[in-house]
């Protein structure tokens, strides 16, 4: 192969892991916003502000689909930048690869897993908040149930039937 053929395969292969190198970052954004969304949806739950966290709810499906839009994005670039190298899809193998090829800008490789470093902060961060409201959400699930059962144990905890003597009566 010539050096005017390798060229432009060069260039390819250096838009590819551009173009790459952004889907990754544009992943880590949308990851970062849905992260905001869980955090102020942990606030509005954890003050009991239900009307702000189902409307939050909403905005988190909404962020949702656009980070698995960017996930394919991000996997259909990877899969192609990593075919062109022989090499796996994965941050470690296209940053050996493209650390290793001459043809690359040298300051591609850094940026590449710099991009690679920030989404993997992203995810483990975004882990972390979705524990803490699971962990919320099941402690408000057994309030509710603990509540529910000592309103019915008084309710139903005097006297014989409905129209309980000395028993008492919630009804307007």
């Amino acid at each position: 192969m010539t050096e005017a053929s390798r060229q432009p395969k060069a260039q390819d292969v250096s838009l590819a892991v551009k173009d790459l190198t952004m889907a990754v970052l544009d992943e880590a954004d949308l990851i970062d916003e849905l992260y905001d969304a869980v955090v102020r949806q942990r606030d509005a739950v954890r003050d009991g502000d239900n009307e702000e966290a189902q409307s939050l709810m909403k905005d988190i499906q909404d962020i949702s689909f656009d980070v698995q839009a960017q996930e394919t994005l991000r996997t259909r670039l990877a899969g192609a930048v990593a075919a062109s190298f022989g090499c796996e899809p994965k941050v470690s193998d296209l940053y050996n690869a493209i650390l290793s090829d001459p043809a690359l800008n040298a300051n591609e490789a850094p940026l590449f897993n710099e991009a690679g470093e920030r989404l993997k902060h992203a995810v483990s961060t975004l882990k972390m908040e979705m524990s803490v409201l699971s962990g919320l959400v099941e402690h408000n699930e057994r309030f509710g149930a603990m509540l529910l059962s000592e309103w019915k144990r008084l309710n139903t905890g005097f006297g014989s039937g409905p129209k309980q003597s000395g028993g008492l009566d919630f009804r307007g």
